[in-house]
């Protein structure tokens, strides 16, 4: 049976922070590796269920924040959470001004949260013998996954590398 993508913003039965039409384009502009070039191969049933597969196994993650609804289906969006790159430390300033913070809305799912997904769906496509289930004794670590995805999350996750271990089956 075909699986069917519900990227609803919030929504309590979405599936997917990424439409796939959203996740090829994003796909175009990558490097044409054997992940890539698998995803361009495949049927849209198989990549939609490796977005949903990679939006299942972010969502075991650890965010900062809290989510905005207790309705949502998926951890994003989520309030409270600070874009990361939008801190700044001048000394030469004067305490208010060096201060710079810019929150994601209620309403926003991170570019870093949808591309980490996409890369994760890339990679999970092509290597189906992956178990994404984590496991904490025998982890192969972040190393078995494209290391981008592990610099998507950094800066809105709660931990480090470690949260990422996934396991060949």
């Amino acid at each position: 049976m075909a699986i069917t993508l519900d990227a609803t913003v919030g929504g309590a039965n979405a599936n997917t922070y990424i439409t796939l039409d959203d996740a090829n384009s994003f796909i175009e502009g990558l490097v044409l590796s054997d992940d890539a070039a698998a995803w361009d191969g495949s049927s849209n049933d198989n990549k939609n269920r490796a977005l949903f597969t990679a939006a299942q196994r972010i969502d075991r993650e650890k965010f900062l924040g809290a989510r905005v609804d207790d309705t949502q289906a998926l951890e994003w969006p989520r309030s409270g959470v600070r874009k990361p790159d939008t801190y700044t430390n001048l000394y030469g300033l004067s305490f208010p001004n060096r201060l710079v913070a810019d929150y994601y809305t209620d309403t926003e799912i991170p570019d870093r949260v949808k591309n980490a997904q996409v890369i994760l769906a890339v990679y999970l496509n092509n290597n189906r013998n992956l178990n994404v289930t984590p496991r904490f004794y025998g982890a192969v670590g972040i190393d078995r996954i494209p290391p981008i995805v592990d610099h998507y999350l950094m800066g809105i996750r709660i931990g480090g590398r470690a949260n990422l271990s996934i396991k060949r089956s």
